[in-house]
């Protein structure tokens, strides 16, 4: 049980898992979103039976497995974040639909890994392992709420080997290398663990999602069903007007559009401050 393993270093767990699994949906749908822990209820036989698990195995040297489970209701919600466009209510919990839910995970397992590989040398890569719960001796477990700006909460079921929850957060926490003495600065929250100067380290190898606005306009149903070639589309730009850089759906830069070894590029001509730019991506 959870209970087995230092707070200090369940605390961290949890913000890593919170953290990647925020920004790994925001990279797919360009929303914000929350992901608290509420409790580590286990999963009922009921629930089980209607949802979808998706497992993974940790590197040789971190040992261990770790799954996650969605009920088949929050399995199309995801499906439908992954893809634009929501599945039929009636989908079964199999092929495309599974696959969604396994890409998504996947997604969220790659930024707590990019967060993390900094500190090691080591390869940090998990493995899918297919469409069942892990294996874990020692077992950890816990339920997160995800909220989203736009999208109706769901509940995301996590279970791990405890091993490799402890060394994660041992690996997340060595960024903060706090006195022995003082356990508030080690739990600290998740914001101070992944914004912190000294911490920064954790992100810089992470990728990031970058696209370039030229400008925006809303349409009525009806006008996307009427476009045709050489159909014109008025934006809210003008010619002269900046081109926005976005960064996961942040504006971190404007500029021009210019033309460089026969690719578009972007000159940058207005960037506001390193600490503004990562204050807005972490936000």
């Amino acid at each position: 049980m959870a209970s087995e393993l230092d707070p200090n270093l369940v605390k961290i767990f949890h913000d890593v898992c919170s953290f990647s699994i925020c920004r790994a949906l925001k990279q797919i749908s360009a929303e914000d979103f929350e992901a608290p822990v509420v409790d580590s209820t286990p999963i009922s036989g009921d629930e089980e039976s209607a949802g979808v698990w998706v497992r993974f195995s940790a590197p040789a040297w971190l040992t261990g497995e770790i799954g996650f489970f969605v009920s088949q209701p929050d399995a199309l919600l995801l499906s439908g974040l992954l893809h634009r466009q929501a599945p039929e209510k009636s989908a079964e919990l199999e092929g495309s639909l599974r696959e969604a839910v396994a890409e998504v995970f996947h997604r969220f397992v790659a930024a707590a890994t990019s967060a993390l590989q900094a500190k090691t040398k080591d390869a940090l890569e998990f493995v899918f392992r297919g469409f069942e719960p892990p294996r874990c001796e020692a077992e950890f477990r816990c339920r997160l709420e995800v909220r989203g700006s736009k999208t109706r909460p769901f509940q995301v079921f996590l279970v791990a080997d405890q091993g490799l929850v402890k060394a994660a957060a041992t690996l997340a926490a060595s960024a903060v290398s706090p006195p022995a003495s003082d356990p508030e600065k080690l739990m600290g929250s998740s914001a101070r663990l992944f914004q912190g100067k000294e911490n920064i380290g954790l992100l810089m190898d992470m990728e990031l999602e970058a696209t370039l606005r030229f400008g925006e306009r809303e349409m009525l149903l009806r006008e996307v069903l009427n476009l045709s070639s050489g159909s014109v589309i008025e934006l809210n730009h003008r010619v002269n007007d900046p081109v926005e850089l976005l960064v996961c759906g942040k504006v971190v830069a404007k500029g021009e559009v210019v033309v460089l070894d026969g690719n578009y590029a972007l000159r940058v001509t207005q960037v506001g401050s390193q600490a503004d730019r990562m204050s807005s991506l972490l936000n």
